[in-house]
């Protein structure tokens, strides 16, 4: 019985909030929730350039899906779910080319980052 009510609460959760390619953490008003961990689902899309900066964690300001692709996360022709986790800001943040795209380079400080995490936890807690 536990199992089946642990099935059932697994079916009436909330869809993930959808998001687009051009939405940031900070377009979310999401900084400062540092240590917070949030779900998003990014539709199938492209990256617009110098949507992204930084590599491993991203200043704010960039793209959350942009940043998912960059780092492996998701494939953009397909989207996907994307578990992102908020940071304080960093010193600078380095550019990279991953997965073809390629981040920008920041130089100064920025006032709140985020990194993107692995879904696997989420997806194997989904499961009922």
């Amino acid at each position: 019985m536990l199992a089946l009510a642990a099935c059932q609460r697994a079916h009436t959760a909330p869809p993930l909030p959808a998001i687009d390619w051009r939405t940031s953490p900070l377009d979310l008003n999401l900084r400062g929730m540092n240590g917070k961990s949030y779900l998003f689902r990014c539709p199938a899309g492209k990256p617009a350039p110098e949507s992204v900066t930084g590599s491993g964690v991203y200043t704010d300001a960039s793209s959350i899906c942009a940043a998912a692709a960059h780092a492996g996360a998701i494939d953009s022709q397909r989207g996907g779910v994307v578990m992102i986790q908020i940071l304080p800001g960093q010193d600078d943040y380095r550019s990279s080319t991953q997965n073809f795209i390629r981040s920008a380079e920041y130089a100064h400080a920025w006032g709140g980052s985020f990194a993107v995490l692995s879904t696997t936890d989420f997806d194997a807690g989904r499961k009922p």
